[in-house]
């Protein structure tokens, strides 16, 4: 049997491998969703700047400590189904919303500059938020009434579900995309003489920038340097040269203007961040020998967030009037060790975001960007004997000068596994969905509802098209 693969889907594999795209094996069909993403013409509108930095928190952090009720009935309903992780209740920094709370709040203690910013008005909470296709309420979640994302509970398929919002077979022709590079796409038309991808990863391959047109860059924190080959003499004159000659075999061929396009590329890219600021001061120091793992994780993703910062001062010089960048926190797979582990990876979460504020004002940028958490999936509202395990829903924030901060939007439910916020096995049950997030976010980027509703296609299956955390414009 002859197995032919035509040049596109050749090209599709190519232009996928070669981006350093992460995420494929776990991905799953939905019969709606299987079409390529149309070329649309429509774009955010006005000459004004905007830009949504994604931060990942990986391994599912455990939201339920995260923002812990301090009313004393709703604090002892905790305390008691999650004993072995509980804070104690005058450990917690308290904050005061405007509305959505159901009871008195206080953020994890380690959280004391996302206290402060909250409390300004900078940073707003999104509860009860998950992955779901349409809404599901307990009994469906238990009787499997309802369409389910496929592997709630994989940290491969539930981080691919988070960036891609696709669900897949494998035997799509399309290439998987992230719909941060799918907001890329949509931009592109409007900065067609950019010098660079709208979409940039400052942590490697991941899906959530990749877009079906428009394929991500992936920036280096450290040094950046144009092509740079140290192990013998006159290689980098070779290499150019190499690609420089067409070829004649399209999977070559391919490969050779892949690899050329990220040369050029990265040459721009050093030269134009070469003269940016270096936020001296702003964000968190080089850890020495005796450093904490709190301060070598805010260092780490404090220097993701400086070249964020980097890349949208430079914006005018690159031809960028809309920007999407994802950046990531790892280890919050807390098992084990929790109580040791999470306070340190929040101290690190709060430092490294509260530096990026503090940057974005310098720029004079704080109502022009606007960052977001996301997680996979939340943990268990019971203690595993020194951790907690994979779950379901979640709690995050937005931050941002355009962010109607100091406000709870969505969900936070008693901790009690009786109530109907909880499926049957424990697991908090999503209330908000990705889309609903997505599309408010996407919304102030400037799309219009159209474009709006072919990048959420199953937004309308739930009852609110805007969760409300956006300032207009």
């Amino acid at each position: 049997m002859s197995h032919r693969i035509d040049s596109d889907n050749r090209r599709r594999f190519l232009k996928r491998a070669l981006a350093a795209t992460a995420g494929g094996a776990g991905l799953f069909a939905d019969p709606g969703l299987l079409g390529l993403w149309p070329t649309l013409a429509a774009a955010p509108r006005g000459s004004d700047y905007k830009a949504l930095v994604c931060v990942f928190l990986l391994g599912g952090n455990d939201g339920h400590n995260l923002v812990v009720a301090r009313d004393p009935n709703a604090y002892a309903s905790y305390a008691q189904h999650r004993a072995g992780l509980t804070i104690p209740r005058e450990q917690l920094l308290p904050i005061a919303p405007l509305s959505g709370a159901p009871f008195a709040l206080g953020l994890h203690p380690q959280m004391g500059e996302m206290a402060s910013l909250f409390e300004s008005g900078q940073l707003a909470l999104v509860g009860r938020i998950g992955a779901l296709l349409e809404p599901v309420t307990r009994t469906q979640y238990d009787e499997r009434t309802v369409p389910l994302p496929p592997q709630l509970f994989s940290h491969n398929d539930q981080q691919a579900f988070w960036e891609g919002l696709e669900v897949r077979t494998g035997l799509e022709t399309a290439a998987p995309s992230g719909w941060g590079g799918r907001l890329a796409d949509l931009v592109a038309s409007t900065q067609s003489s950019a010098l660079l991808p709208a979409a940039m990863s400052m942590t490697g391959s991941h899906l959530f920038p990749v877009g079906q047109q428009v394929q991500p860059l992936s920036v280096s924190t450290s040094d950046i340097r144009a092509l740079d080959v140290d192990r013998a003499a006159g290689a980098n004159l070779s290499l150019l040269d190499l690609l420089g000659q067409s070829r004649s075999h399209p999977i070559v061929e391919h490969y050779r203007r892949t690899l050329g396009s990220a040369v050029d590329a990265y040459a721009t890219l050093a030269d134009k961040v070469a003269a940016a600021s270096s936020f001296e001061g702003v964000f968190p120091p080089l850890p020495g020998d005796d450093a904490t793992f709190a301060d070598r994780m805010a260092y780490d993703l404090g220097q993701q967030l400086r070249r964020v910062a980097q890349l949208i001062e430079r914006r005018d010089v690159i031809g960028h009037r809309r920007q999407v960048f994802f950046c990531a926190l790892g280890a919050f797979d807390t098992h084990d060790a929790q109580s040791m582990l999470q306070p340190q990876l929040l101290r690190a979460l709060s430092q490294a975001l509260a530096s990026f504020d503090q940057a974005t004002q310098q720029l004079g940028l704080r109502d022009r960007v606007t960052t977001f958490t996301a997680s996979e999936f939340g943990r268990s509202l019971t203690s595993n004997g020194d951790g907690s395990d994979h779950a379901w829903a979640n709690h995050l924030f937005v931050m941002g000068g355009a962010v109607r901060g100091r406000h709870v939007y969505g969900d936070l439910p008693l901790l009690d596994p009786a109530t109907n916020a909880f499926a049957g096995d424990g697991n908090m049950i999503p209330g908000i969905s990705i889309d609903q997030y997505g599309a408010t976010l996407a919304r102030w980027f400037g799309l219009g509802e159209n474009d709006i509703d072919t990048m959420f296609p199953r937004l309308g299956r739930f009852a609110s098209r805007d969760l409300g955390f956006m300032l207009p414009g």
